[in-house]
């Protein structure tokens, strides 16, 4: 009998072992495997979810998941530029296959995913991620230079720059350990951009100074602050700012006569109290000042209040103050807010006048020789909607001025002008107290101011009091008494009248203060006194 071998037939042991040997032989197995040198940020990548993230490449024996392919899918959709990854090594299998080693920005995750047949291209489990995108840098940007608002050491994104935006390439990070030595250095920007996950702005910044180069580098935007020349020293710096602290415009009031360290306003004490007040003088052109600083910045302050006037009063020339303003309504490109106000510089009503075929810019009327002139269409349109406007406010303006009419023609669509009225109509509104201010011997009226309750979320009924009783007394809050004291003052400045002591009296303090908004009140002043100087 012949051996099976003899017949080149393999034993039953012979005949697993070759079978085994074949299997191993034809089974994919990685041939290469490299780390990847092309620009980080161009190896930036985020999951389709069809894939899991392995320990290995998944072909390989013992490989184990590391993160669900529905977990990565979760990932996918993070807001958080921390859950960034990128591709580090590419191992191509016998097969064809690529797979690719990943690492989360955050270092939380690593490990292997199926990313299709073509080296170099990311499919399968993954596809390219642009993590940041630049935009055009706005012009107005370049005439700016900016601090770092809050220079330090904090890995925030705001106290320090980064030689790239933060987590948006791989192996990039700080420029330097901390900025605390450059709080005060300016800087420009020269490059803008959001990144992908949170939508935030991010700006590259250069030194004025070659020598603090070493800090230029990238930042979130809203980290800096607007850097600022000293104030000068016969000038009051006034901050614009919103309800969140932020810049939006800053002014140099020059005070005429003023020198360093004195306020721009005086005080007076009534009843053991200081009070502060801001001339009228001051305080047209510190409202004029602040309304031409915020154009264009969608932002207004159309009315200094009896605390901002008291606040700017007490204000040292040669340093800083500041103002809040708040987010100004929309204005259509074709059409002109006009806002109409009172002898306290106080906007009292305002409307917007659009005008047919205008265009973005353009002016209201035109100008020769500075006189300004609007078509008459547009003249009888606007005073009805002056008419209109004011209807129960207790003022009128029925004869536009040729200075008036010169402010609507140099007026430009998508802007704001400013019309003002001291003439008053029979009729007070319902928030208002009318308040006369007479000569006790003639009983003549010599000045009359419209108290107005603004307060928006709690406005004063017609009928009810101004101040507040107790017993049989009447007095003034606080606030009421410092700002009809001011508008008062401003009032009867030149008429040759005045409150006595420049104060309201307790005799005017109780009359006010028994008075009815919506209706009128007379107080007493005196002739030939002094304004309170300082």
């Amino acid at each position: 009998m012949l051996a099976l071998a003899s017949l080149g037939v393999l034993s039953t042991s012979e005949l697993f072992n070759a079978t085994f040997v074949n299997a191993a032989t034809h089974s994919p197995h990685i041939t290469t495997n490299q780390p990847l040198s092309t620009d980080p940020a161009k190896r930036n990548v985020t999951f389709t979810g069809t894939e899991a993230l392995y320990s290995k490449p998944k072909i390989r024996s013992g490989a184990k998941v590391v993160v669900t392919r529905l977990a990565l899918k979760e990932l996918a959709k993070s807001d958080s530029s921390a859950d960034n990854f990128v591709a580090t090594r590419e191992a191509i299998a016998s097969n064809g296959q690529i797979y690719y080693k990943l690492n989360s920005f955050n270092g939380q995750y690593h490990g292997w995913i199926y990313g299709g047949k073509k080296a170099g291209h990311f499919s399968g489990g993954i596809t390219p991620f642009t993590t940041f995108t630049k935009m055009a840098l706005p012009g107005a940007l370049s005439k700016y230079t900016f601090n770092i608002a809050a220079s330090g050491l904090n890995n925030d994104g705001k106290s320090i720059t980064y030689q790239a935006p933060m987590n948006t390439v791989y192996g990039s990070g700080r420029t330097m350990g901390d900025a605390i030595d450059y709080k005060d250095t300016a800087f420009r920007i020269d490059q803008m951009g959001t990144r992908t996950r949170e939508g935030d702005t991010w700006v590259h910044v250069t030194s004025t100074d070659p020598a603090q180069s070493k800090a230029d580098g990238w930042i979130m935007y809203k980290g800096l602050s607007q850097a600022e020349s000293k104030v000068p020293a016969n000038a009051l710096r006034i901050d614009l700012v919103n309800s969140s602290g932020q810049l939006i415009a800053n002014l140099d009031y020059t005070k005429d006569g003023g020198q360093t360290g004195q306020t721009i306003g005086s005080d007076y004490n009534l009843n053991g109290t200081e009070y502060w007040l801001l001339g009228a003088n001051d305080q047209q052109k510190i409202q004029d000042a602040v309304r031409n600083a915020l154009i264009g910045t969608g932002y207004q302050l159309d009315a200094l209040t009896a605390n901002q006037t008291g606040y700017l009063a007490e204000a040292t020339i040669g340093k800083k103050t500041s103002l809040t303003v708040t987010k100004q309504d929309p204005i259509a490109t074709n059409a002109v807010r006009i806002n109409i106000e009172n002898e306290n510089n106080a906007v009292i009503a305002s409307f917007d006048y659009p005008k047919n075929g205008g265009q973005p810019g353009q002016t209201l009327g035109t100008t020769d020789n500075g006189t300004g002139s609007i078509a008459d269409g547009d003249k009888a349109a606007i005073q009805s909607g002056i008419t209109t406007t004011l209807k129960s406010s207790g003022y009128k303006l029925t004869d536009l001025t040729a200075d008036q009419l010169t402010q609507l023609a140099d007026a430009k669509l998508g802007g704001s002008v400013y019309l003002k009225t001291t003439a008053r109509t029979d009729t007070i509104a319902n928030n208002a107290v009318r308040i006369n201010f007479v000569d006790p011997s003639t009983k003549k009226t010599v000045a009359t101011i419209d108290y107005t309750n603004t307060d928006t979320d709690d406005p004063a009924p017609k009928g009810s009091n101004l101040g507040v009783q107790s017993g049989d007394s009447w007095s003034l809050k606080a606030d009421d008494k410092t700002a009809i004291t001011g508008q008062a003052n401003a009032a009867l400045a030149g008429s040759g009248y005045a409150l006595a002591n420049n104060q309201l009296s307790d005799a005017n303090q109780a009359t006010l203060g028994a008075a009815k908004f919506g209706s009128s009140v007379s107080v007493d002043v005196t002739a030939n006194q002094n304004q309170p100087s300082k």
